[in-house]
């Protein structure tokens, strides 16, 4: 619980950098609601509109909210008070990427986290935006939320009409969720013998290629991944992963299928390994026995399709009327600037320099902390000690922001 002291403190900073800062505005802005959160109240200020730039800023500065937001709705009414009173004209797309929702963030540090949130954001609209949905460039925002991760804006008429259901099957495809590998591995009848005029049919499954599109090249490609991760492994490791993973299997699948799935993949014949015939010969047809090939597909479906779904968090990109902070605000559990990008920008983007807002100086202020603490900002790091201690501003607002040390009196 932040001091009052504190919160004056935190409020003062805030106002300064809604005073020296540009203000970015969204498209249409107009027509959005805006909301906002504050340090000394306990709800949230909403539906409410701005005219321009001059009149939103003034608010920010002279009301200083701990956090600001807009929404991704359009409305012919924006500050009506009732959502049936507002009339909805469209919404953007929006995918919110936070370290609650992307695996792999569980029992990092705050930096490792924002890291790994980043190379999913990367993936995101590199693979399915930009790549498998065909997003210019131009129709893509993405910021910084301040706080644990990342939203990427879609301002394209192409979404602006979409209902919350067709939201959610965007959604769907980018997590892969109800994929069919039925689908991605096709079955073929062929004849597998003939005896006088009967001929007796058999089928097999087709394999996805690197040449394929969308999913079929994804699971492909985490195919081969796969091979590689196991093939290195030392064979008892391997099959220790692969029961490990096939334990949530809805199939019987002991230990005599997995060191049948092992030895069909990695035990060479003439030469040749099952994993070698699928890369070069580009064929499922690897295994000796269905339950193996079985095996295999639910392998796949349980840690491949893991591997190279997109994140995204679902009730976001479906609402219609979702409310998603404002680029340039600040975080107010953080101190951080909501930071907007383009693609090429988050390369570089570092949110413990570029998300620290300028108007936050060097001075030098007490503050007590009562556990010790290690943060790195501008490019300085500071190992602090529990007890009372000096720090400049920029570092006083963040640790205060995030609860982790109180002003001085």
């Amino acid at each position: 619980m932040i001091s009052n002291g504190s919160k004056r403190f935190v409020t003062r900073l805030f106002a300064r950098h809604y005073t020296e800062s540009p203000l970015e505005m969204p498209e249409r802005f107009a027509r959005r609601e805006f909301g906002f959160m504050f340090f000394d109240r306990t709800f949230m200020m909403r539906h409410m509109a701005f005219p321009s730039r001059a009149a939103l800023k003034k608010y920010l500065v002279e009301q200083t909210p701990s956090h600001a937001y807009y929404s991704s709705a359009y409305y012919e009414k924006p500050d009506a008070p009732t959502m049936p009173e507002k009339s909805w004209l469209g919404a953007d797309l929006l995918f919110d990427l936070d370290a609650d929702h992307v695996e792999g963030t569980k029992g990092l540090s705050y930096e490792q986290m924002l890291d790994r949130v980043k190379q999913e954001v990367k993936r995101l609209v590199d693979e399915f935006l930009s790549g498998d949905l065909g997003f210019d460039e131009g129709d893509l925002k993405l910021v910084f939320s301040g706080g644990r991760g990342y939203h990427v804006h879609v301002n394209s008429q192409r979404v602006l009409k979409l209902t919350s259901h067709e939201r959610r099957e965007i959604v769907d495809y980018v997590t892969g969720t109800g994929l069919d590998l039925d689908w991605v591995f096709p079955r073929s009848a062929f004849e597998q013998s003939r005896f006088k005029d009967r001929a007796g049919v058999g089928h097999r499954r087709g394999m996805p290629t690197r040449s394929d599109g969308g999913w079929k090249r994804r699971i492909r490609c985490g195919i081969e991944e796969l091979l590689v991760e196991l093939e290195e492994m030392p064979a008892g490791d391997a099959k220790k992963l692969v029961s490990e993973t096939l334990t949530a299997s809805s199939l019987d699948i002991g230990p005599k299928t997995v060191g049948g799935l092992y030895d069909d993949l990695f035990v060479k014949n003439k030469g040749k390994s099952g994993a070698d015939r699928m890369r070069d010969e580009n064929t499922f047809e690897v295994f000796s026995e269905k339950r193996n090939s079985d095996a295999f597909l639910e392998l796949v479906d349980l840690r491949v399709k893991g591997r190279v779904r997109g994140e995204t968090d679902e009730p976001v990109t479906s609402d219609i009327r979702r409310l998603i902070r404002l680029p340039s605000s600040l975080h107010g559990k953080t101190g951080f600037e909501v930071v907007p990008m383009t693609r090429e920008e988050l390369d570089g983007f570092d949110p413990f320099t570029d998300a620290v807002p300028q108007a936050f100086g060097e001075e030098e202020v007490g503050v007590s902390l009562e556990a010790p603490v290690s943060v790195t900002l501008r490019g300085v790091g500071f190992d602090l000690e529990a007890g009372q201690t000096r720090v400049p501003t920029y570092v006083a607002v963040h640790l205060i922001c995030r609860n982790l040390a109180s002003l001085d009196n």
